[in-house]
């Protein structure tokens, strides 16, 4: 009986070759579609979940007030923690991004690695694979260090690197350890990990931080990510809370720092400030990959009751010779499964050759093996829900057709089969809307993020970390580069990043400061040259003066001001920063200087010390002419082991901010479109069912000289209503789900009407296109083909 079902689905199959081929074409496109999206999801939702104990890890961040979380934290914390029996374990990471390891003779000099200074007990709380050492045995002394797999093999190729010897910050550190590359979905991932014994080291050979002179007193650097392993049973709110009591308790009672534990495995997605824009747009990627499941199905429905006249004399006949509706019900059910076989080996050749492609736009490093269970968890759950969605319906349908009437070529489907098809090409198109929406909205939005004026200038600058020597010899340096022609201008600050400074203080006092204010501002060193070179405008009183006077002269920005209420004039201004009394010598305009996510925020510029950035002014035409000059001074001041020269531009470190929204962006639009064409094949259903159904109408009409326009335009009114009711529907959805989006942003453009319009217009374009097709062809067709047996 079984192989009966499936010769007879084949044979139908093969009989219909144009609807099998758009019913598979519409099923692949969705489920490949789906499980390339789900993988994508899978990947996000995975993130620090590998840990055998992650849901019992918690970070550390820093509320310092109303608008300003740190991720770091004090040092101090890690011995707090010896008092509180919820801790079992605690760990603390200092990281160092872009640094520079040489092998012992400096034959091999390498940049651009990422370092972490960790305590002892990082392999105790995090599961990382350890290849060789015991987590016991790993920092034997502070003058270890430990590699991952990768790193080792760029040194020391095959060669086993336990007892090699590395240069790092000038200090020679035995490999004492080699860890496996850091998985890909990790929030964590070093290059090389060494004892925080060796950084306290350093710390308190360098003079401390002021009156601290260990990073276990030191109550005043935020400098260390610090996570926590908690007990069986513990609330995470209340150690928050303990933690928060100590500190100001060491502190006698003058902070409002409140520290809070966030989970490990909401790290990746959620930040420290509570920012949810990542794990939102993993729920609308998921929310979409549902949205096309269901599209396919509807398009499977829409199109298998579209043929439900060409089938009814086959049940007709079925049931006149004795079949029973529980095997028509059987038999269309076994069709769909065959067909929806044949669509899931289409979706999947689609993900092996796609994947590639895919993993390049999304950022990622997907894999797509039969053999990994994961896999087979999203084509199952992806696979059995579009199934039973698509399947049941058009099998009850086709197996409930009434033999009288068929026979007579009647088909009395009731009103309910016809207003629930038109609902499925309603929610198709509604759906179809929101996504166009969508795209404009996000793809003006990044629009306006590349082009929004940042308050300085960001075109043909780069940067450059200085050796010290050209440090202590700048003004020689400066020279000789201002003399080239294709310099513009150079300056010296302290700001590694300027699209993302991240060093701030609450140390500012003033005249009439709150005693309860808690204002943190960001601060940054820079020469007399930094602010003109940057095209920062000055609104009020002059730059630093490059003399002995900048000890005592501030600039600040518009933000500054206002935070601190002072009153114009602002110039003459009297502040203290860092126990050092001056006054403000001058207010520079508002300028973006961290994620255009964020408010802008209240900045201060000082001169007591100079920085290692240089910033360098150039032109399009001479920028490769500029960076020779730029590096002939730094290896003539670099020594004789110098590290490897390397340059930033300041626009390319921009883009880069928001290269993971751009992606998420693109990926979007290629959804959409997909989206979007899944469902013009269902309105094709539709469109082909209506003419079916008023073939003999059509004639009559030919006959009676209706001419082929006014066919169409018969034949089109309906599924444009439709999609006109879609339009109206889908509108104020997709404004919510839009603002929602937008809401993240600091920084954003406002939802236009014409984005609706054009909207409409583009979804009403598409389906009279699709519908003009199959009302075309029933237009001209020959009235006498359709009226031969009248």
């Amino acid at each position: 009986m079984i192989r009966n079902y499936f010769k007879t689905a084949w044979r139908n199959l093969k009989e219909h070759k144009f609807h099998t081929f758009v019913n598979i074409s519409g099923l692949a496109f969705g489920l490949a579609t789906a499980i390339l999206l789900l993988l994508w999801v899978q990947h996000e939702k995975s993130y620090d979940r590998f840990h055998k104990d992650f849901s019992r890890i918690h970070r550390f961040t820093a509320h310092l007030d109303a608008n300003t979380v740190w991720e770091g934290v004090p040092g101090p914390l890690a011995i707090y923690a010896q008092s509180l029996p919820e801790v079992e374990g605690i760990v603390r990471i200092n990281e160092w991004n872009g640094q520079v390891l040489a092998t012992e003779d400096r034959s091999t000099v390498l940049d651009g690695f990422t370092t972490a200074y960790v305590d002892s007990t990082f392999l105790s709380l995090f599961n990382f694979e350890l290849l060789k050492s015991r987590p016991e045995q790993l920092f034997p002394d502070p003058y270890s260090i430990v590699l991952t797999e990768s790193t080792a093999k760029k040194f020391f190729g095959d060669d086993d690197p336990l007892g090699k010897v590395l240069q790092f910050r000038g200090d020679n550190l035995t490999v004492t350890g080699l860890l496996h590359d850091f998985p890909d979905n990790s929030s964590l991932a070093f290059d090389a990990i060494l004892p925080m014994a060796h950084y306290a080291q350093r710390f308190t050979a360098d003079g401390g931080n002021g009156q601290w002179k260990t990073i276990d007193v030191d109550m005043g650097s935020y400098s260390f990510t610090t996570f926590v392993k908690l007990r069986d049973g513990a609330h995470p709110e209340v150690v928050g809370k303990k933690f928060t009591q100590l500190y100001k308790d060491a502190r006698n009672g003058e902070s409002t720092v409140q520290f809070n534990l966030q989970p490990l495995a909401d790290m990746h997605l959620v930040s420290a400030d509570g920012n949810n824009a990542a794990a939102r747009m993993v729920q609308i990627f998921l929310l979409i990959a549902i949205m096309v499941l269901a599209i396919a199905a509807v398009n499977y429905i829409n199109l298998t009751t579209a043929r439900a006249l060409v089938r009814a004399r086959e049940v007709g006949i079925r049931k006149v010779v004795g079949a029973s509706k529980v095997q028509l019900f059987l038999q269309f059910i076994v069709e769909t499964a065959l067909l929806f076989c044949f669509a899931l080996l289409v979706a999947v050749g689609l993900i092996v050759v796609l994947l590639p492609l895919y993993n390049d736009i999304a950022g990622k490093q997907l894999h797509f093996s039969l053999s990994n269970m994961e896999i087979w968890k999203v084509i199952g759950y992806s696979a059995l829900g579009t199934l039973l969605a698509a399947a049941i319906y058009p099998a009850l349908l086709l197996s409930g057709f009434q033999p009288l009437q068929v026979m007579k070529g009647k088909m009395a489907s009731g009103v309910g089969v016809t207003l629930l098809r038109k609902a499925l090409v309603v929610f198709q198109f509604a759906i179809s809307m929101v996504l166009i929406v969508a795209t404009f909205v996000i793809s003006r939005q990044m629009t306006y993020m590349r082009k929004l004026d940042l308050g300085y200038d960001k075109s043909y600058v780069f940067s450059v970390a200085l050796p010290d020597d050209a440090v202590e010899h700048i003004e020689a340096v400066k020279n000789e580069l201002r003399n080239h022609p294709g310099i513009v201008n150079v300056a010296l600050s302290d700001m590694y990043d300027i699209t993302n400074m991240g060093n701030a203080t609450g140390d500012l006092e003033w005249p009439g400061k709150p005693v309860n204010s808690s204002l943190i501002i960001a601060q940054s060193s820079i020469d007399k040259d930094f602010i003109p070179t940057m095209g920062i405008q000055l609104l009020e009183g002059r730059n630093l003066t490059g003399t002995a006077a900048d000890s005592n002269l501030y600039v600040v920005n518009e933000a500054a001001v206002r935070e601190m209420g002072l009153t114009p004039p602002y110039v003459g201004t009297p502040i203290s920063f860092h126990d050092r009394p001056g006054t403000i010598a001058g207010v520079v305009k508002d300028f973006n200087f961290k994620s255009l996510k964020e408010k802008i925020s209240p900045l201060l510029f000082f001169h007591w010390y100079d920085g290692s950035m240089l910033y360098v002014r150039t032109t399009a035409a001479e920028a490769s002419n500029a960076i020779k000059a730029v590096e002939q001074q730094y290896q003539k001041y670099a020594g004789d082991s110098p590290a490897p020269f390397k340059y930033n531009f300041v626009d390319q470190q921009f883009e880069a901010k928001y290269r993971t929204d751009q992606r998420a962006g693109l990926l979007f639009n290629i959804f959409a479109g997909i989206a979007i064409f899944i469902s013009c094949l269902g309105l094709l259903g539709l469109s082909t069912y209506t003419v079916r159904q008023r073939v003999k109408e059509i004639g009559i009409r030919k006959v009676l000289g209706a001419s082929v326009a006014s066919i169409v335009q018969l034949l089109s009114a309906g599924s444009i209503l439709l999609v006109v009711l879609a339009v109206v529907i889908a509108s104020p959805i997709a404004w919510w789900v839009m603002n929602t989006w937008l809401d993240d942003f600091a920084f954003r453009i406002d939802i236009q009407w014409w984005m609706f319009v054009l909207a409409g217009g583009a979804a009403l374009l598409i389906a009279l296109l699709t519908v003009s097709w199959q009302a075309i062809r029933a237009a001209v067709a020959n009235p006498v083909e359709s009226l031969r047996d009248e």
